[in-house]
């Protein structure tokens, strides 16, 4: 009987992807005939949807910092990067403990030397070496991982949960370069597709992101999303840097002297990547430029070319180009500008669009999936279809023209920009990072479950073969998959009756439950004590004695206050698992110092 290539659930509701209806392919990577539901990743995005809720209502508090590792795939200057950075200086200010790691025979640091962004401690990985052997794993409390290769190498390696991270790669969209052979793309894509299908738990960076990983691999993934510093990246005048080029058409014309300043128009993004859509730009432009004579300041990472920008040569237009500015000079060149314009064909977020905002300018926008989490139409932008040139020429049009339009846009923007504080995102980060230390024993179960493929999937030979194999519809792979897919029920079995038996002998054991001083709020509601609502970052206080002084912390002392007489349960069918934290009184911890790293002992054990 010959299975479907995209298995799919009959109550998802389909995506809107930018390249046809579906990831999938024969040969895709994923397990044959693999249903949502039935996977040990269902059952880590169960226990994490579940921990998560009872961190965000306040059922259990935290009371001591964290010790986060995080992978650093490389150190180009993208969105990505960046945004992994500023995560690390999120957690740091807020008396985190971060070790930056990354793979690497040249890297002298684990840190991108265009970056201010420090770490506690900073780790380069040979590429002959483990990661458990070039870094102290030592009291982890999680790993975060930015890229998708990175997944199965650190499930297999490290004591800690493992967080992926996913910020809108090429290959969740279905981009067609993932089809291509060339730099092993396909094989790369295969990859993605396995490492999906790993009990690492999920974080995306919009609802876009959240969405595709939903209908397309049946994942739960919490948001993380991106943040923008507002008083770096702040309305004022027009940058004096002298451009790093000008650009010139051959059909350019100059305006009249006595027609004044030109409306400034500006572009952000890499000429490099076509899924920036500066084909599109150059044509709006080009059309705009018929109506309105305007000028143009380009931000990009490199002098575009014809090549890579078809009708640049002949576009009428006289373009500024600043080629990779400093990090310190990119906030002075949003300033002042009348409308920013963004052509891309899709984005998990649309970093720049929010810069833009925040510096006070009005947008024009594409509606390319990830920019529809701050961005509204006729709200705060002006939204076209991707490559709709009339529709963005209009925008644009309407902008320069019409004062009190752009004025009520960008007041608009910089009021969305607002909401994305530093401050919002780290305690939405701090949240999921918790929550994944709430149910860390099960987790590391489940990867205990799924070793068979952790270990296929690794950097190795092998990896590209098993992946290639994977959606394959032979005779013989089909019986392997068979037999693959019995192996797993029993092992996941054996995992419930584990469950079940632990169950049991906590239900026989009295609730212990620590010294705590908690003032019950109407209704007996507990009140809330978390990270969340300190509002100034710290963690929520220690139980103090009766002359008010803190209990000295012991070794023995854990992570997690429950704040509830009841234990936080899961509810997964018949298999019900304490939720880690709250099923077994752990006893408080009093913080560590400042500035220093909490050891092993005051992290995760359970009494």
């Amino acid at each position: 009987m010959e299975l479907p290539l995209t298995p799919r659930q009959s109550f998802v509701k389909p995506c809107s992807l930018p390249f046809g209806n579906t990831l999938h392919y024969s040969g895709c990577g994923c397990p044959l005939g693999w249903v949502p539901g039935c996977r040990a990743c269902d059952l880590v995005d169960s226990f994490l949807q579940q921990a998560f809720l009872g961190v965000r209502n306040g059922l259990l508090t935290p009371l001591r910092k964290l010790r986060v590792l995080f992978c650093l795939p490389h150190h180009n200057i993208t969105g990505g990067m960046k945004m992994l950075l500023e995560q690390i200086r999120l957690l740091r200010q807020r008396g985190h403990y971060v070790i930056a790691a990354m793979r690497s025979d040249t890297a002298p640091s684990a840190l991108p030397p265009w970056t201010d962004v420090g770490a506690d401690e900073d780790v380069v990985c040979r590429l002959s070496q483990r990661m458990d052997e070039a870094c102290d794993m030592s009291g982890v409390d999680v790993v975060v991982v930015g890229i998708f290769h990175q997944v199965a190498e650190w499930l297999a390696v490290s004591p800690a949960p493992v967080l992926y991270w996913e910020q809108g790669h090429e290959f969740l969209f279905g981009d067609p370069v993932r089809l291509q052979e060339v730099h092993n793309y396909r094989r790369q894509d295969q990859l993605f597709h396995r490492a999906l299908h790993l009990p690492v738990a999920l974080a995306a960076v919009s609802e876009a992101v959240q969405s595709i990983l939903s209908q397309e691999f049946g994942r739960t993934s919490l948001l993380i999303h991106n943040g923008i510093d507002c008083q770096r990246f702040r309305p004022g005048q027009r940058s004096q840097l002298e451009p790093t080029t000008v650009l010139t058409a051959s059909n350019y014309q100059e305006p009249p002297v006595s027609s004044g300043p030109l409306p400034s128009v500006l572009l952000v993004g890499n000429p490099l990547l076509p899924l920036k859509g500066f084909d599109v730009v150059i044509a709006t432009l080009a059309m705009v430029n018929q109506v309105q004579p305007i000028e143009v300041t380009w931000v990009c990472q490199s002098k575009p070319t014809e090549q890579e920008v078809p009708g640049l040569s002949t576009c009428g237009l006289k373009i500024n180009l600043h080629v990779s500015p400093s990090q310190a000079d990119l906030p002075s060149l949003y300033r002042g500008h009348d409308c920013l314009l963004f052509c891309s064909r899709y984005e998990a977020w649309g970093m720049p669009v929010l810069e833009a905002m925040a510096s006070g300018l009005a947008v024009v926008t594409t509606n390319c999936l990830g920019v529809t989490a701050f961005a509204q139409p006729g709200v705060n932008c002006f939204m076209a279809a991707p490559q709709d040139v009339l529709g963005l020429a209009r925008g644009v049009l309407a902008v320069l023209g019409q004062p009190s339009v752009r004025h009520k846009l960008q007041a608009a923007a910089r009021q969305t920009a607002e909401l994305f504080s530093p401050t919002s995102v780290a305690e939405q980060l701090e949240t999921v990072l918790y929550s994944l230390t709430v149910c860390t024993p099960e987790l590391l179960q489940l990867r205990q479950a799924s070793a068979l493929d952790i270990q296929a999937s690794p950097c190795s030979r092998l990896t590209s073969v098993l992946a290639a194999q994977a959606c394959a519809r032979t005779p013989e792979q089909q019986q392997l998959c068979e037999q693959y897919a019995a192996q797993q029920a029993l092992q996941l079995e054996q995992l419930r009756l584990v469950h079940q038996q632990q169950q049991q002998q906590q239900q026989q054991q009295p609730l212990l439950l620590p010294p705590l001083v908690v003032q019950q709020q109407a209704g007996g509601v507990p009140p809330r004590l978390s990270t969340a609502s300190s509002g100034d970052g710290t963690a929520a206080v220690p139980p103090v004695t009766e002359a008010g002084e803190p209990h000295p912390p012991t070794p023995s002392q854990g992570l997690w206050r429950p704040l509830s007489q009841n234990p936080l349960q899961l509810g997964l069918g018949q298999l019900q698992p304490p939720l880690g934290a709250g099923a077994k009184g752990w006893v408080p911890h009093a913080g560590v110092q400042e500035g220093r790293a909490p050891s092993p002992e005051q992290g995760l054990s359970r009494r």
